[in-house]
């Protein structure tokens, strides 16, 4: 059981700081996406927020 929890928060803290490494090095897009500038209705639509 002291295995199973250890390498259960290894796996959390390693995904924690591997997640902070991916935001760093690759950064937010803050671009807007296809769905918002080529709103058409059909092909490309926007999902409400409560969807996200």
């Amino acid at each position: 059981m002291v295995t199973f929890l250890l390498g259960l928060a290894i796996l959390i803290v390693g995904g924690a700081i591997y997640g902070r490494y991916c935001e760093r090095v690759f950064g937010p897009d803050d671009r807007p996406t296809p769905a918002t500038t080529m709103a058409d209705g059909v092909d490309y639509v926007e999902m409400p927020l409560w969807k996200n």
